[in-house]
């Protein structure tokens, strides 16, 4: 009875605690959950004694299966099962399955009950990096939102097959100088192509097969908005769908071999790529892989990338250890990755605030 006591008041814990993150909207409210867990009057992890006992059971059935065969046509054996009309193979069959479920199901229980803690620990953790950087979700339809974008920029037209927002995020990073509203989004696309393979025919010869194959890919992006530049961009990958109609090399072999700068006129090229904004975007290479810019004439900037990462956080403690992990939350978990990406695009506006008009969306902040 202790055992089931014990696993029982665990779990009202732990669903008390699941509904309550459920509608978190603060630190605080995370730190109240915690405290739950400082107080809680027992040890923060189930008993596993009554599974490892049907696990071991499990394992003995399995094992006299084994054995079975050779007493089971024996004359006493086989009689008995006949005269209860069951036939022995198929009852050490049963035994045998029955002793695989034990083994197996004790095993899968085990491992989704001790899975849970950690995995409250996790989505908490998730949670306070989004409150501690000033992240909440985009609740616009993810339909709507990438028609949205589409309608912007090019970078967002990918997948000849399909292609969807599978994550929204907003927030406003403050910087010396200016507070840039910005969205992160992860496309998701995929491209369709056929492609010939030789086979046997089965008859000493060969065929040439036809398949389709579907190739996932995702893109992550930054849309901030940066109202000092228009009508530029400025590429790395094959994404040709970017280009303006006017393209221009610099005077560092450099950035013309890294990237690939085109314009809505060489005249709007040339007042950007500064050789100030020239060694500033050799540096992206620093913090993103694969990175475009696109400065659409809607007064934004959609910087896209590789980098799967950016809200990559890390914790050195869990709920197992209530404590520390209630300090740790009360810190404010960092998403480094992040705010590095964010710290270049603010420099880069500084490069750029006095070339064009500011917006009233970005104010320059007092000093």
């Amino acid at each position: 009875m202790a055992n089931t006591s014990q696993n029982a008041r665990l779990n009202k814990l732990l669903a008390d605690s699941e509904a309550s993150l459920a509608t978190a909207e603060s630190n605080a409210d995370l730190l109240k959950t915690i405290h739950e867990f400082v107080s809680y009057n027992g040890p923060l992890k189930y008993s596993f004694a009554r599974a490892w006992w049907f696990f071991g059971a499990g394992l003995l059935l399995i094992a006299s299966t084994v054995a079975f065969p050779k007493y089971v046509h024996s004359y006493t054996v086989a009689a008995f099962f006949y005269r209860l009309q069951i036939d022995p193979d198929l009852f050490g069959t049963a035994v045998c399955v029955f002793g695989i479920v034990c083994t197996g199901g004790s095993l899968a229980w085990m491992k989704s009950k001790a899975d849970r803690l950690p995995s409250l620990s996790s989505k908490m953790a998730r949670l306070s990096s989004y409150f501690h950087n000033g992240l909440t979700r985009l609740e616009a339809d993810p339909r709507y939102t990438l028609n949205k974008l589409d309608a912007q920029f090019s970078d967002y037209r990918r997948g000849n097959y399909s292609r969807e927002l599978q994550q929204s995020m907003q927030g406003v990073f403050t910087g010396p100088l200016h507070n840039l509203p910005y969205e992160y989004h992860r496309l998701h696309y995929v491209d369709k192509r056929t492609e010939q393979t030789t086979v046997s025919d089965g008859k000493g010869g060969t065929k040439t097969q036809t398949r389709v194959v579907y190739d996932h890919y995702d893109r992550y992006s930054l849309v901030i908005d940066f109202p000092w530049v228009t009508g530029v961009s400025v590429r790395t990958d094959g994404q040709s769908k970017n280009d303006y109609p006017s393209r221009m090399d610099t005077a560092s072999p450099d950035f013309n071999k890294a990237f690939r700068l085109t314009g809505r006129s060489e005249m709007t090229c040339a007042k950007f790529i500064k050789p100030s904004t020239v060694l500033h975007l050799l540096k992206v290479f620093n913090v993103l892989k694969v990175p475009n810019l696109e400065f659409a004439e809607s007064g934004k900037l959609c910087l896209s990338f590789a980098s799967s990462d950016l809200l990559t956080f890390g914790t050195q403690y869990s709920l197992s250890s209530p404590n520390e992990f209630y300090a740790e939350i009360a810190a404010g978990i960092e998403l480094p990755r992040l705010v590095s990406v964010l710290h270049w695009s603010h420099a880069l506006s500084e490069l750029h605030d006095d070339n064009f008009a500011s917006s009233p969306l970005t104010s320059r902040q007092e000093k």
